[in-house]
C-alpha cells in the first residue's frame, strides 16, 4: 500500500470501536483512520495487530452506519482468521495449493489470485461469528452483520461472490433472496488442461458445500482454506477481476522472511490431500485425507505436488536465495539427525560388589560367596543359606563430541540446479542440519570449473551462513579445487577430528590429481588428516573405484541423486557410531 496519513478515532468512531471489542471479548490497540485512503476497501487489517477505516469511503457506501459491525468484523481478523500473520501466510498457500491442483499450475498470478481467495474465506468465517456473537447479546434485533449486507449487496455479485453470499445466507438462517439473487448465475466454463479437465464450478452445490465446510473448520480456518480453494478455483481461473466490496484484506506489507516460509512449508496440513469437498461428501471421506496426506514425519513428502517451482512463482517479491533456503530447510528436516561421534575410548572396567542375593543349586559355582555365606548361617544348606555377589560393572557412558564436517558439493553444468529441487542439495542440507543439531560446525565449499569456488571462509555454526554456501551454482565444467584442498588441510590443528565429504556424479576424476598433475598426492595426503572420508557419486561406472581405494576414501555409489538423502543418512550411522 501508499504511504497513508492516519488521524485518531472520533467520538463516534470510538464508540462503535469500543462496542466491537466487547462483542468480541477483547482489548486491542486502537484503530485507526485513514481519509480518502484511495484503497479497495474502506477497512482493512495488518501484522502486528492493527486495524484501519476511510470513513470517507465507508459513508459512501453506505457502510458508516454500521460501524460497529465493521470494526468487529476486522477484530475477526485479529481473533478468528488467520488471527497471526504464520495462519495468514499458511492460509494463502492452501489457497496456492488448490488453485495449482486446479489449474495443472499454469495460474497467471498466483500470490494475487490466492490472496483474494484468503480474504474472502477468511470473511465468511468472521462474517458468520459476528453474527452468532450479535444474536447472543440481542435475540429479538436483526443482527449489524445482516443489516450490513443489505447495505453492501450488489443487484449482480459475480458467479464467486454469489457462491460466497449464498453459503451465507445459508449458514445465517436466512432466507434465500435476502443478500443476494435467489437464482444462481450461470456456471463458468470448467478448468481444463489438455483434453483433461481439473474443476468445474456448479453455483448451487457449490454454496452448499461452502457452508458445508464453513460450519467443519470454522476453528480451523487453515484446513478449510484448502476446501474453500478448491470450490473457488473454477471461479477464479475462469475471471480474473473478483470484486466484493467488503474488507481490503491483510495490508501487511513485505514477503516472508526465509524462516518465516519455512516454518509455513513445516505445517502438517500443508500435506493434505486436495480433494474437492463434492468428492468428500460422496465418500464421507473427511478425515482420510488429512490421514493419507499428512504424513509429516515421511521424508519423501513433498506438499502433495505443491513443489519448488510453484513455491517459486508464488513468493515471486522474495529474494530466490530465501525461498531456496527455506524449502531445502523444511524439506530437509525429517531426515535430520543430530551429528555427533564417540569422543574417546571408554575407560577399564571398574567391578564393584554388588548385592547380596541367594545362590541357588543350578547357579554357576563360581557365583557362591562364602563369607557372605557363612556371615547368614554357620550351617551351609544349597539353596537355602548360600548366598552370591554379583558384581557391578561400572562403565561409564563413552562420552559423544561434536561433528566438524568439511562439505564439498558439485556445482557443475551436469547437477541439478537448486530451483529444480535438486536431491544433492537436499542431501547437502541433511549433512548441515545433522551436524549443526548435533553442536558441530560445518565448512560448506561449492565447486565447478577452475577458479569456481565459493563458500564459507571457514566451519561455522551459522545454518543460514551454510545453507547459503550450499546454493552458490556455478554450472561449469568439474574440476576439483585440490590447491584449496592442501591449504585448508595443511592449517588443519592436529587436535581437530574432522569428516570430509564430497558429493560429485562421475565427472570427480580430478579429486585424485587427473589434470592437477601438481597436485596428484592430496587427496591420499588428505585422508590420513581426516577422521572420515567419504565420497558420495552418482557414478554407475564405479569409475573412480581403483582410485577412491587407494586413497583410503569410502564410497556411497548412487543409482540416481535421488539416492543421495538416504545415503547421507547411513553416513550419519557411521559417524554416530565411530
Amino acid at each position: 500500500m501508499p504511504a497513508l496519513t492516519f488521524a485518531p478515532l472520533t467520538a463516534a468512531q470510538r464508540d462503535a470501536w469500543e462496542d466491537a471489542q466487547d462483542l468480541w471479548g477483547v482489548r486491542l490497540h486502537d484503530a485507526r483512520q485513514a481519509p480518502d485512503a484511495a484503497q479497495p476497501s474502506f477497512a482493512w487489517f495488518s501484522f502486528p495487530p492493527s486495524i484501519t477505516i476511510d470513513p470517507v469511503l465507508a459513508a459512501r457506501m453506505g457502510a458508516d452506519v454500521e460501524l460497529a459491525t465493521v470494526f468487529a468484523h476486522e477484530i475477526g481478523h485479529h481473533v478468528l482468521a488467520p488471527s497471526t500473520r504464520r495462519n495468514s501466510l499458511l492460509i494463502n498457500q492452501q489457497m496456492a495449493r488448490a488453485l495449482s491442483a486446479s489449474s495443472a499450475g499454469i495460474l497467471v498470478n498466483p500470490a494475487g489470485t490466492a490472496a483474494l481467495a484468503a480474504n474472502l474465506w477468511c470473511d465468511l468465517l468472521i462474517n458468520t461469528k459476528v453474527i452468532d456473537l450479535q444474536r447472543r447479546r440481542d435475540p429479538a434485533a436483526e443482527p449489524g452483520m445482516v443489516r450490513l449486507w443489505r447495505i453492501l449487496a450488489t443487484p449482480r455479485p459475480d458467479p464467486l461472490f454469489w457462491v460466497v453470499l449464498r453459503a451465507s445466507e445459508e449458514l445465517w438462517g436466512l432466507p434465500d433472496g435476502t443478500i443476494c439473487p435467489a437464482a444462481a448465475p450461470p456456471a463458468p466454463p470448467p478448468s481444463t488442461y489438455g483434453t483433461e479437465v481439473l474443476a468445474v464450478a456448479d453455483p448451487a452445490l457449490d454454496a452448499r458445500l461452502l457452508a458445508r465446510s464453513a460450519r467443519l473448520f470454522a476453528t480451523d480456518p487453515v484446513r478449510g482454506a484448502l476446501r474453500f480453494g478448491l470450490i473457488a478455483a473454477p471461479y477464479l481461473l475462469a475471471e480474473s477481476d473478483h470484486r466484493s466490496g467488503a474488507c481490503g484484506g491483510d495490508a501487511t506489507a513485505g514477503p516472508p522472511s526465509a524462516a518465516e516460509l519455512a516454518d509455513v512449508l513445516r505445517d502438517a496440513r500443508l500435506r493434505e490431500l486436495p480433494i474437492h469437498p463434492a468428492l468428500e461428501a460422496r465418500g464421507g471421506v473427511e478425515g482420510r485425507a488429512a490421514a493419507e496426506g499428512a504424513a509429516d514425519d515421511d521424508p519423501q513428502a513433498g506438499g502433495q505436488g505443491y513443489g519448488l517451482a510453484e513455491t517459486l512463482r508464488l513468493y515471486a517479491t522474495m529474494p530466490v536465495t530465501d525461498v531456496l533456503t527455506a524449502w531445502y530447510t523444511e524439506r530437509s528436516r525429517p531426515w535430520v539427525r543430530p551429528f555427533r561421534q564417540p569422543d574417546e575410548p571408554p575407560p577399564q572396567d571398574l567391578d564393584t560388589p554388588g548385592a547380596v542375593t541367594l545362590w541357588e543349586v543350578d547357579d554357576d559355582p563360581a557365583l557362591l560367596d562364602w563369607p557372605a555365606t557363612v556371615a547368614a548361617s554357620p550351617w551351609v544348606i544349597p539353596g537355602v543359606t548360600t548366598r552370591r555377589r554379583e558384581p557391578i560393572s561400572e562403565r561409564p557412558a563413552r562420552p559423544d563430541a561434536p561433528v566438524e564436517l568439511d562439505l564439498y558439493i558439485d556445482s557443475s553444468g551436469s547437477m541439478p540446479a537448486p530451483e529444480r529441487d535438486s536431491p544433492a542439495l537436499l542431501a547437502g542440507a541433511i549433512l548441515v542440519q545433522s551436524v549443526l543439531a548435533g553442536g558441530g560446525r560445518v565448512q560448506v565449499t561449492s565447486f565447478s570449473g577452475p577458479g569456481q569456488v565459493a563458500g564459507t571462509a571457514q566451519p561455522t555454526a551459522n545454518r543460514t551462513e551454510a545453507i547459503a554456501a550450499l546454493l552458490h551454482f556455478f554450472r561449469g565444467g568439474t574440476t576439483f579445487p585440490l590447491d584449496l584442498l592442501a591449504a585448508r588441510y595443511d592449517r588443519l590443528r592436529p587436535e581437530v577430528r574432522r569428516h570430509l565429504v564430497v558429493l560429485s556424479d562421475e565427472g570427480l576424476h580430478s579429486f585424485f590429481g587427473r589434470g592437477q598433475d601438481d597436485y596428484a598426492g592430496v587427496a591420499a595426503a588428505v585422508r590420513s588428516k581426516c577422521e572420515t572420508a567419504t565420497l558420495i557419486l552418482l557414478d554407475s561406472r564405479h569409475s573412480t573405484a581403483a582410485d577412491a581405494a587407494a586413497a583410503g576414501y569410502d564410497v556411497e555409489y548412487l543409482d540416481s541423486m535421488a539416492d543421495a538423502p538416504a545415503a547421507c543418512a547411513r553416513l550419519a550411522e557411521r559417524i554416530r557410531n565411530g
